[in-house]
């Protein structure tokens, strides 16, 4: 299957603003299980949607990763989806599907599916892509069993190096990896290695966290190997009860191996810049930059569950500078409609050694969403929670209410959350954890956080409250935006009280603003903490090109009445992503170096990439095209001529082809990815060969060397170069110099060097 992008430019403008448009247009082509050859061509028009053009759209389909014969499309007068039955007879598709398909598009609402929807219709997963203009149908024993796997490997590493003159050393790595098996299997494994020394003091710890080996059936899978609750993925348990086992076996459904969408965000105000680290139980799990006042650490990048973390404020030279414990709640407690998932581990605890066993169940009942786990170990050890959620709308008002209750060897306790969004009322939510320290697998504390904000006219108001252990704080924070003539700018303005080093009587005040013009941006920071004021700066310049981003900016502060300058640099491009920061503080010098990427390698070959937290990838081998570089991007991740590259996929999703995007204005480019992924496994990594085509473009004015325009026919492509100048090439062949040729003259322009869109040409 085969997707293609094209970029047209328009030959004949007056104005130089007129040159170049932009024409989006995607061909699949597909081979038939018989003989019928389809040839499929889909433009969206500049300026129109896709929704727009839903009564002419027209999709490839595919039944437990088999392509269909011929396409599905909307039929207005039968206001359904509809298909040539007869071709479908005549390609041996078997009558009985026939009869589903036509039972399946009978109930769907193709009109309700705006953007795209996921559904479960007459026993047949049934997905609708409007972006892609692709159907997919699967059966629920064919979900995970379909596809063949073979071996496979995806590494993900995350390398952070500091350095200071005041003997300050860190060296941080953290690293997981998914081996690809036969069989529908594959192997995880979790390490990480934390150095640190100051002075005579040293710290350091290492270890392989987390490794098992899974086997996936049609709706269930097996798992044996060793589980932290640590490296639970964001957001991925569904009770605050997570035990973590030295050795254990698992055997569930697949659904519960379903992975919601991480939702909240910790804010922290910084009276210095530096770095943030996350430590749980003694571990280091985060590292993130401190910038001078707000800052924001999302819940996808900490573990799932309910747990208290240590939150230091690390200084560019080493020194801690705060200490906060936080309590994190990061679990999904709401399903979806028909959901339904279990589990069931037994083991050994991963703290004594005794034996322990542990079952969990969710489910979509009548009214609510019910979520339950159950603990039993050695030595009289227990525990077990349930809690239910029902989301609705009250009157334009979005309620998300969750309410829970557990138990232990230790004694009772519960949570509630509430969450209200409403257009009027704003953003309300609030969560109470009482009592969580039921049981010896449960040994949380009692919290509250309260957070609250609403829109006031262009600018926005929140109020921040948390109590966690012996420490309290308060946050009220007013963001408003200021955009006169294309530079945008964002001010807010905070005051904190307590938080620092768990003291409820630190008050702080914060000031930030951002300045953003084209590709250049200027912030600046002020805070009022502990008696002192701390000033920053900052700029940067972000240029983006066919293979990444670049950044390069510098920073200059003021705190604790010392002078800092720093320099930075970030890349994040097609290997992965790269930052190197090097400041001067008083007299003393400093450095970090952070690295995040991947390495997928499988029979075929090994690539770096961008980093894959589903473990899944793609091997792209892309062509070369003599004396031209080119690059696109493929499932978001750019690529580049004449190599080959490591792209992050979904895992267990279907790609019949890859998408493919190109944002080269000089480059008029025809991709094709054939992709044909089925269900991608973890740990799976497929070999995939891009097919590329090029019109070089060039356009702009010709003139002579006294700025007079060239006109007269572009003797190596035909072209015609207008009375005053203007010209527009596309080439498949790159051309550094073009003659063009009058009536009277013959001159040679230079097509390497453009001014402001003029081209320099001499007399021959």
């Amino acid at each position: 299957m085969i997707i293609k992008e094209k970029r047209l430019s328009v030959k004949e403008s007056v104005y130089l603003t007129l040159f170049q448009s932009t024409l989006l247009t995607f061909m699949l082509t597909i081979q038939a299980q018989a003989d019928d050859r389809i040839t499929f061509v889909y433009s969206v028009p500049d300026g129109f949607s896709e929704s727009e053009i839903d009564d002419t759209a027209k999709y490839v389909a595919t039944i437990d990763g088999i392509t269909l014969p011929d396409f599905i499309s909307y039929s207005p007068q039968l206001n359904k989806l509809d298909f040539d039955r007869e071709k479908y007879r005549r390609n041996a598709v078997d009558p009985k599907i026939i009869a589903n398909l036509q039972k399946i598009f009978d109930q769907l609402d193709y009109k309700q599916c705006l953007n795209g929807c996921d559904l479960t219709i007459e026993g047949k997963h049934v997905t609708v892509d409007k972006t892609r203009r692709a159907i997919t149908l699967r059966s629920s024993e064919n979900d995970y069993i379909l596809p063949e796997t073979s071996l496979g490997l995806v590494h993900n590493q995350n390398v952070d190096i500091r350095a200071s003159s005041e003997n300050y050393r860190a060296i941080n790595l953290n690293s997981n990896a998914w081996l690809g098996m036969p069989w529908q299997s594959f192997g995880y494994l979790n390490w990480y290695s934390n150095y640190a020394s100051m002075g005579e003091k040293n710290t350091h710890n290492q270890g392989i966290s987390t490794y098992y080996i899974q086997k996936n059936f049609s709706s269930t899978y097996l798992r044996a190997g060793r589980q932290n609750s640590i490296d639970f993925a964001s957001d991925s348990i569904s009770t605050t009860l997570s035990p973590s086992f030295d050795q254990f076996v698992t055997i569930g459904s697949q659904s519960n191996l379903r992975i919601g969408d991480g939702k909240g965000e910790l804010v922290l105000f910084s009276t210095a810049e530096g770095n943030y680290e996350f430590y749980r139980d003694g571990r280091m799990i985060l590292k993130r930059p401190a910038v001078l006042g707000r800052n924001t650490i999302s819940f996808n990048d900490l573990p799932g569950g309910y747990y208290s973390t240590e939150v230091r404020l690390v200084d560019r030279n080493g020194n801690t500078i705060s200490r906060e414990n936080h309590a994190i709640s990061n679990v999904n407690y709401s399903g979806y409609p028909g959901y339904m998932a279990w589990h069931l581990t037994a083991g050994k605890d991963i703290s004594n050694d005794g034996n322990l066993l542990e079952g969990g169940l969710s489910r979509d009942l009548l009214w609510f969403f019910f979520n339950g786990t159950a603990i039993s170990g050695s030595e009289g050890k227990w525990a077990t929670e349930g809690n239910i959620s029902r989301p609705s709308t009250l009157g334009g008002i979005q309620v998300a209410p969750t309410l829970g209750v557990m138990s232990g060897e230790k004694g009772n306790g519960g949570y509630l959350n509430l969450s209200l969004h409403g257009s009027e009322l704003g953003n309300l939510s609030y969560s109470r954890y009482q009592h969580s320290d039921v049981s010896y697998y449960s040994y949380g504390t009692s919290s509250s956080a309260l957070s609250y904000s609403r829109g006031l006219g262009n600018s926005l108001l929140s109020y921040n409250y948390s109590q966690f252990s012996n420490s309290e704080s308060h946050q009220v924070e007013l963001r408003w935006n200021y955009r006169p003539n294309g530079l945008w700018s964002t001010f807010s303005l905070g005051v904190q009280k307590g938080g620092f080093q768990q003291s409820g009587n630190n008050y702080g005040i914060f000031f930030n603003t951002t300045w953003t013009l084209d590709r250049i941006q200027g912030s600046f920071s002020a805070a009022r903490s502990g008696g002192q004021t701390q000033l920053s700066g900052n700029y940067r310049h972000i240029s983006t090109d066919t293979f990444g981003t670049t950044t390069l900016g510098t920073t200059v502060s003021r705190i604790n009445d010392l002078n800092n300058v720093n320099l930075y640099a970030t890349r994040e491009g097609s290997r992965g992503d790269v930052s190197l920061n090097l400041g001067r503080s008083a007299n003393s010098n400093n450095a970090d170096l952070n690295y995040r990427g991947m390495i997928a390698a499988n029979t075929q070959g090994v690539a770096l990439g961008r980093y894959s937290s589903s473990g899944s990838a793609m091997l792209l081998s892309t062509p070369m095209l003599q004396g031209i570089d080119y690059g696109f991007e493929v499932e978001g991740a750019p690529v580049g001529s004449n190599s080959v590259y490591a792209i992050p996929i979904k895992s267990y999703n279907d790609i019949t082809f890859a998408r493919v995007n190109s944002q080269d204005n000089d480059q008029d480019i025809n991709v094709e990815v054939p992709a044909n992924i089925p269900r991608a496994h973890p740990g799976q990594v497929y070999a995939a060969k891009a097919s590329v085509d090029i019109n070089l473009l060039y356009n702009g004015f010709l003139q002579d060397t006294q700025g007079n325009p060239v006109s007269g026919t572009i003797r190596e492509t035909g072209d015609v170069a207008y009375p005053n100048g203007l010209f527009s090439i596309a080439s498949k062949q790159l051309l550094p110099t073009i003659d063009v040729e009058n009536k009277n003259q013959r001159f040679r322009c230079d097509l390497s060097q453009s001014h402001n869109n003029f081209y320099t040409c001499s007399v021959l």
